[in-house]
């Protein structure tokens, strides 16, 4: 298996799992701060510390360097949607479409019945460089780079909590200075985006901070439920920032629904040795991670 690494804008997380016997098991992982904004360094060190076993690693992008979009398209064969594909995303990109990366995966069935649902992602070609340039210096070789949302929505799907087809639920990963959400149904995703609002933003855990971040979510939620018809039943959050102070509590009262603090370590043994303690403890924070360490 790959490893995953979260380049977070707070912290590196990383995860190496192994499989045995038909069971995951925590191989290794580590955490290492952000200093300002100096990734090359903090990812240096967590990798000299970390004596990985496999050199390929999965890592993933968020933030206004990438865009996620859900689009209908005819259905068509694989080559003539990337050549396609590169047409239809100027009209959602804010950015050159010269200066991009694009890619796009088929979903589903459009409502209709006659149009595909496509996941269209488009990244600048400036960030995914660098991306590609840190690894190289370190004799790591990227094996694929996906998006936050993605990555989490794979880890998620593994556990099989939310079997039930015609569930509706939100995923919100909280970041030190974003977010990422989910809104899944049907087990695909049908609406994703990003949310200016993170743990740094909190501070104090003010009331009126808490407030801005609550408005965005439910700005979702009536989005989605406009689009669809279908109200969210279930909250999920993860992250870093989702062991915030009281902010579950604030949550569940404002939305008026649960929500659950979900573990991505959820069916992965983890190791009794004393320096598992931050992956058992605080495990919500290598969402993301564990997404990508999952990806073949």
């Amino acid at each position: 298996m790959a490893v995953g690494i979260d380049i977070g804008s707070y912290s590196i997380k990383l995860i190496e799992l192994q499989e045995k016997k038909g069971k995951l098991e925590l191989l290794k992982y580590a955490t290492n701060l952000v200093s300002g904004d100096d990734i090359k360094t903090s990812l240096k060190d967590i990798l000299s510390l970390s004596k990985l076993s496999s050199k390929r690693v999965n890592v993933s992008l968020s933030g206004p360097s990438v865009i996620v979009r859900y689009i209908e398209m005819p259905p068509m064969k694989r080559e003539e949607l990337m050549s396609a594909i590169k047409f239809e995303a100027e009209k959602y990109i804010p950015f050159d479409i010269k200066e991009a990366i694009v890619d796009c995966a088929v979903l589903d069935k459009g409502p209709s019945g006659n149009t595909n649902r496509i996941l269209l992602v488009a990244a600048k070609k400036e960030k995914v460089n660098s991306y590609m340039e840190i690894f190289k210096e370190q004799g790591i070789d990227i094996s694929s780079i996906d998006v936050d949302t993605t990555a989490i929505f794979n880890a998620f799907q593994r556990t099989g909590q939310e079997a039930k087809q015609e569930s509706v639920y939100a995923m919100v990963d909280i970041g030190a200075k974003f977010s990422n959400m989910n809104i899944i149904t049907k087990g695909q995703l049908y609406f994703t985006r990003d949310i200016l609002w993170g743990g740094m933003d909190a501070g104090n855990a003010e009331t009126p901070v808490f407030e801005k971040f609550v408005s965005e979510i439910r700005m979702s939620f009536d989005y989605f439920e406009t689009q669809f018809g279908k109200n969210v039943e279930r909250f999920y959050i993860s992250g870093g920032g989702s062991y915030l102070l009281n902010i579950r509590d604030f949550l569940k009262e404002n939305l008026s629904m649960d929500v659950i603090l979900w573990n991505p370590f959820d069916g992965i043994k983890i190791p009794d040795e004393a320096n598992s303690k931050e992956a058992r403890d605080f495990p919500a924070q290598f969402a993301v991670a564990v997404g990508l360490a999952l990806r073949k």
